[in-house]
Order: structure tokens, then C-alpha cells, then sequence
């Protein structure tokens, strides 16, 4: 009876503070006795947390926190402007479509990909409607890429997939795994080998906000609209890459589908996260905002392209078009260096410097810094849900809302336009 007192006395601590837990979900993952999982806090942000009755105190979920625990020593080996060849999938992309060109090597080689989805799940209501949740998920096939690409201002569940991978690659299979780069080190820590055909990419990361905050986002919208939103897209390159704009696609109770422009710049949840205002607590403690990534490869928008290499836009019909998209490809490891040299084909590449691409892309030097008006913020969210977020969001705009509206409205040829005159007189 003493021991089994003592045994139940037992304490592991995971992270003594929440600036500490990124929520990559590796100690979930490493736990044999599934005695770990991820409880949300009264902002929404998932933590784990241990069942004492499960858990044998062995250890393990400590030892896979890379976030805590492992320094990440890749230091940029070469760097690239980018621009996908394959002109449909760049269309579909967020920028320069370079996800999309190393996701198509491995599905067209057998190979299987990983990354963050919006995954319409069912809502648990006897009305069979079915919710946006972003999550990860493996792909097999080309025809399924489009679910991995885009952006997503959001974190994604891991679930089961870095036990997945493990599982690939012990049978022999080539896998991409592609995400923020504290998911990234996680899926590393956890695997605690390296494994010759595993490929990891991880994106320029400015921070996120948590999947429950969007979700209530999400509802507002609908309320809105008057309809069930079964599609998001976070950004669209319709009125060109540069325009931070979404599209929601939207099922009317009449049954028909229509398709709502979400303007960034009178979006609530778009500004609050452009901002930093609603991100996880580790993001602003972020130690991969610098120059040591954790993957192979790193990708993300090449904003400042016009400065930093003015000569390849020089001909608007080329490849590197700023209504198109362009990316950007740090490549950090000899594995990364290796795939770019089998697959120049499938991407247009000018050799550039990781200060050109950091002059506009900040995160690569420093994480966002927390505002103090993070704690307000949330404190709002948490008793008056995202109602109360969007009605503080819209009274510190005032005026400046209806201003952005009207410009909205105005058609882009005629901005155009009046821009050329401007720069002309």
C-alpha cells in the first residue's frame, strides 16, 4: 500500500510555464501508456496534460520536448527566389508554389506527404453538418495536394501523425513532412533518429492562433451570411498575390452555395493575427524565429522581392511575377541541398541571400513581440466568446473600417489606374 501511495505521489511537470509548450504534441505522441492528452485552457489553447492513474512516470514525454530540450544547429547553406513551373499549381498556391513542386516529387515517386488541412469533421449534432477543423493529414495521391496548399492562419491538430511516419519509414516509404517549425522539431525529437527517406519543410512562421478561436471566427461569419461555411481559403490570389484576401465558400439554407471575399484589412481575426494579438503564448518566446530551422527546408512568401531582386521582374509576362507569387527556399541541410539538385526541373530558381529574403520576412530574426493588450484581449474572448473579440476589434478601428470598406469596393483596374496617375503627374 506504501508504494502504491508513493507511486500516485509521483509528479511529472511538463513545462512550469506556458510560454514553454509550443503544443506540437510529441509527449502525446511518445506516451506508450496514452496517459497524455491536449486539454484546451480558457482562451482555447491546447495543453497536455497527464492522467496520473496512466502514467508510469518513465520519463519519456520530457525527453521528446525539442522545444525545452534540443538545439537546433542548422545554419542556411543556400538560398533561392522560386517560382513553381507548373502554372496550375502555382495558381492554387499561396505564393510561388514551392510546397506544391516537392509534394509532387514524392506522390508521383510513391511517396507519402504530411501537412495542415482544413478537415471538414462532423460536429457531434444530429443536424449531420459537418465542421472546418485544422489538422494533419497524409496524402497518397496528386489529385489530394490542393488540401495541403494554401496558408493556414491556424494550429493544426497533430494527432497521429508522427506515429504515422514513423510507420512509413520503417516500411521502406519516402515521406515529406511539411509544417511550423516547432511541429517540425517535434516529429524529430519524437522520432530520435534520423531516417535517410524523410524530407522535412517548415514555413516562415509569423505565430497562431488556436483552432477554437477560429472556429468561433468561423460561426460569425456564418451568422452573417446565413449559411454553413464548408470551405475556407485563407488566402486568394484573384486580385493578386500581394492582396492578403479570403474566400469563404458558403452552403445557403435554401441549399444553394455561394462565395463571400474576406478582405484582410476588415477582417477582425485577419488583423488581430497579422498583428500578433492572438497567438500562442510559446510564439512569442519562439526559438526558431532565427536563422537555426529545424527542417530541411525552409519556405514562405518573398515579400520585397521588387527591392531585393528588381532585375527578374523586369518582364511581367516571366515567371516571376508579383500577381502571380513568388516564394522563398532556405535550404538548411545537406538532404535539402540534395533534393534541390535532383529537382531544379520543377522550379524556376535565381540564387539569393538569407538577409535579402529576411529584410521583409522578420520572423527569420525574432519571434513577434507580445502587446500588452494580449491578456485584455483573450480575458474578452474567454467571457464574451468571439462576439465580443470582433465588437473590440471594430471599435478600436472607428472610422478607419469604413474607409477600408469603401476602397474595397473600388475596382481594381480603376486603382490601378488612379495609382499610374499618381506616379505619373
Amino acid at each position: 500500500m506504501k508504494n502504491a501511495k508513493a507511486i500516485k505521489s509521483k509528479k511529472i511537470i511538463l513545462f512550469n510555464q506556458k510560454q514553454m509548450c509550443c503544443g506540437c504534441e510529441a509527449c502525446v505522441s511518445a506516451c506508450t501508456k496514452q496517459a497524455i492528452a491536449m486539454e484546451s485552457d480558457d482562451y482555447g489553447f491546447l495543453y497536455p496534460t497527464i492522467d496520473k492513474e496512466l502514467c508510469i512516470f518513465c520519463g519519456i514525454c520530457k525527453k521528446v520536448c525539442a522545444f525545452q530540450n534540443v538545439f537546433e544547429g542548422n545554419e542556411p547553406k543556400v538560398c533561392y527566389v522560386a517560382c513553381n513551373k507548373n502554372e496550375k499549381q502555382l495558381g492554387i498556391s499561396s505564393s510561388g508554389g514551392a510546397f506544391s513542386a516537392i509534394a509532387t516529387d514524392f506522390l508521383e515517386n510513391g511517396g507519402v506527404v504530411f501537412g495542415a488541412t482544413l478537415d471538414k469533421e462532423s460536429n457531434n449534432k444530429t443536424d449531420g453538418e459537418r465542421e472546418l477543423v485544422p489538422k494533419h493529414i497524409a496524402i497518397h495521391e496528386l489529385k489530394d495536394m490542393v488540401k495541403l496548399q494554401g496558408s493556414k492562419y491556424v494550429q493544426s491538430h497533430i494527432g497521429d501523425t508522427y506515429k504515422e511516419v514513423k510507420n512509413y519509414l520503417l516500411a521502406g516509404r519516402r515521406v515529406l513532412f511539411s509544417g511550423t517549425p516547432c511541429q517540425i522539431a517535434g516529429l524529430k525529437a519524437f522520432l530520435h533518429k534520423k531516417y535517410e527517406d524523410l524530407l522535412t519543410v517548415d514555413i516562415i512562421c509569423h505565430g497562431v492562433p488556436n483552432a477554437d478561436f477560429f472556429k468561433t471566427y468561423l460561426s460569425l461569419l456564418e451568422k452573417e451570411m446565413g449559411g454553413k461555411i464548408i470551405d475556407f481559403e485563407f488566402r486568394d490570389k484573384t486580385k493578386g498575390w500581394k492582396s492578403m484576401i479570403g474566400k469563404a465558400t458558403v452552403k445557403m439554407k435554401w441549399g444553394g452555395v455561394k462565395t463571400k471575399t474576406v478582405y484582410g484589412d476588415e477582417s477582425s481575426y485577419y488583423n488581430l493575427f497579422l498583428k500578433g494579438l492572438i497567438l500562442r503564448e510559446s510564439c512569442y518566446e519562439c526559438k526558431y524565429a532565427c536563422r537555426n530551422r529545424p527542417a530541411d527546408i525552409t519556405i514562405g512568401d518573398y515579400w520585397g522581392i521588387e527591392h531585393e531582386h528588381s532585375e527578374i521582374l523586369s518582364d511581367t509576362k516571366g515567371p516571376y511575377s508579383v500577381e502571380k507569387g513568388i516564394s522563398c527556399i532556405i535550404v538548411n541541410t545537406a538532404d535539402g541541398i540534395k533534393w534541390i539538385q535532383k529537382n531544379r526541373i520543377r522550379l524556376h530558381l535565381v540564387e539569393s541571400t538569407f538577409e535579402k529574403i529576411g529584410h521583409k520576412n522578420g520572423n527569420l530574426y525574432h519571434p513577434c513581440t507580445k502587446p500588452q493588450t494580449w491578456k485584455n484581449l483573450m480575458d474578452i474572448y474567454s467571457k464574451e466568446g468571439y462576439i465580443g473579440v470582433d465588437k473590440y476589434f471594430y471599435k478600436k478601428m472607428g472610422m478607419q473600417i469604413y474607409f477600408k470598406k469603401i476602397k474595397n469596393c473600388i475596382p481594381r483596374n480603376l486603382k490601378n489606374a488612379i495609382k499610374n496617375y499618381v506616379k505619373s503627374s
